[in-house]
């Protein structure tokens, strides 16, 4: 009789050996692979097999060492011979579905898709005895696990289907269906109310252009996975890589501009004619035009100004490298001191390599209240601010977590000492976007200082990328990069 379940590996005594250590203040692991038997190869090579039982509580909640399997997660299918070892067949799997249930709720559909042949509660039980060397019960528990082939897997509807990407809810104007003739495809590793979709879907509207822009919510621990997925999707034009996604994406795209492989972070994915991904990068450009606008107001120049950035991630990599170029005095500075020394060395070997005689500096939190005291601008490209447990903090001072009241506070009350520090007339920019202001913004706002936040950046980004995108199609109709810029921008603070 064939098995319905992975196929657990054993120790000498008998006892089923765990895959992986966890430590019990961590949190719970996810499994990477799912096991079947050597009898079963056939089955998995057919892809028959669609559904496997596990003993115990194997969701993604689970305290089981072994780890839990995560809905719309990628896991590695392989087949374990009699000894112990191996088979050389080996395939990606995507989990859609993750039910935990009691031995005495099991019924034949729970079965569907399984390797038993007889889709029974007693067949499974007599498989589980067999399986891990002792007796099961009805009061058992067993987890279902149900999963789909990824080479089955041809467009981003089918990525939705099996939960790897969700519709963003927070984005005004965001489709909720794949049923259009093309589509942008924005990536964000949680929602947010992005600007994106509005801005493009308006000017897919004006420009006569039958297509979407669709913001969806994934892991960006699944990247490759989701990418290989789009190179297959016919309506799929490109789309931006978000929050998590910035650089996560470079490995798996088969071109990147020079830039944006000197950034080492992409904002724009463009499905070549080939069908290729390029990898663009129209962050750091999109702020200092908003920044450079500010100055420009007062009838200054960026060059020759300081600015103070807060943090070194995928954002900060754009915006650092841009500020540079246009001659400003940037100082990094990003509580893991080693990253803002490696964006540091990064930019000053380009201006090198460019023969720009500009160097950048770096450091940690510590410098901050040092280097704010003659600082032209203080930006914060951090992830302070943005959802989740750093959403209450401020970006000018420590976050210590948990986020308590009290904690929060603390760093609330550190950012009106050092706002007291900046000269009053330099500009504090956030380009975190959320339903509100970010602290830091509130914070400047009520101190008397002009602040700038991300939305003129995700405007001149976008209208860069959609120019990139529909340039020659734009042009034939003479409509203007000016134009885009003008519908994007209305549609932004509608």
């Amino acid at each position: 009789m064939t098995s319905c379940c992975e196929e657990p590996q054993f120790n000498k005594e008998g006892g089923e050996v765990e895959k992986m250590d966890v430590d019990k203040h961590e949190k719970p692991a996810i499994a990477q692979e799912l096991w079947f038997q050597e009898d079963e190869k056939e089955l998995v090579a057919k892809h028959s097999i669609g559904a496997t039982v596990r003993a115990g509580d194997r969701t993604a909640k689970t305290a089981d060492l072994k780890g839990g399997y995560q809905e719309g997660g990628f896991v590695n299918l392989k087949i374990q011979k009699n000894d112990g070892s191996f088979d050389p067949l080996e395939t990606r799997v995507i989990v859609y579905s993750v039910v935990k249930k009691m031995l005495e709720e099991i019924e034949p559909e729970d079965l569907e898709g399984t390797p038993l042949l007889q889709k029974t509660k007693a067949d499974l039980i007599e498989k589980l005895k067999r399986l891990y060397g002792r007796d099961f019960t009805d009061n058992d528990v067993v987890t279902i696990v149900r999963f789909e082939y990824a080479d089955n897997l041809k467009e981003a509807g089918d990525l939705i289907r099996v939960k790897t990407l969700t519709y963003a809810h927070e984005p005004k104007e965001n489709p909720k269906n794949m049923d259009i003739p093309s589509y942008t495809i924005p990536l964000i590793e949680h929602d947010y109310p992005a600007k994106t979709p509005v801005m493009w879907n308006a000017a897919y509207r004006k420009f006569g252009i039958d297509a979407g822009n669709i913001m969806l919510v994934g892991d960006s621990q699944s990247a490759g996975h989701i990418l290989d997925v789009f190179r297959k999707d016919a309506k799929y034009r490109g789309g931006g890589a978000g929050v998590g996604f910035k650089n996560e994406v470079i490995t798996y795209l088969d071109e990147l501009e020079p830039l944006a492989k000197e950034i080492g972070a992409v904002n724009f994915i463009m499905k070549t004619p080939e069908g290729k991904l390029k990898g663009f990068n129209t962050d750091g450009i999109g702020y200092a035009q908003s920044l450079e606008e500010v100055f420009k107001q007062r009838q200054e120049e960026l060059r020759g100004k300081k600015a103070v950035v807060l943090g070194a991630g995928g954002a900060g990599n754009a915006v650092a490298f841009a500020l540079a170029e246009k001659g400003m005095r940037v100082v990094i500075l990003n509580r893991t001191v080693a990253k803002a020394r490696d964006l540091a060395d990064k930019i000053n070997r380009y201006f090198k390599k460019m023969r720009i005689n500009e160097t950048l500096r770096f450091g940690g939190e510590e410098l901050i209240a040092a280097e704010i005291r003659d600082a032209d601008a203080v930006i914060n490209v951090s992830t302070k601010g943005s959802a989740g447990e750093l959403e209450k903090y401020s970006a000018l001072a420590p976050a210590v977590l948990p986020a308590s009241q009290e904690n929060i506070q603390e760093n609330l009350d550190r950012t009106k000492e050092l706002l007291r520090v900046i000269p009053q007339d330099a500009i504090i920019s956030d380009i975190v976007l959320g339903k509100e202001a970010t602290p830091l913004l509130k914070s400047a706002k009520a101190a008397g200082f002009e602040t700038l936040d991300g939305i003129p950046m995700v405007i001149n980004q976008g209208v860069e990328a959609f120019w990139l995108l529909y340039d020659k199609e734009l042009q034939s109709k003479n409509i203007t990069k000016e134009q885009v810029a003008e519908v994007m921008k209305r549609a932004a603070s509608s």
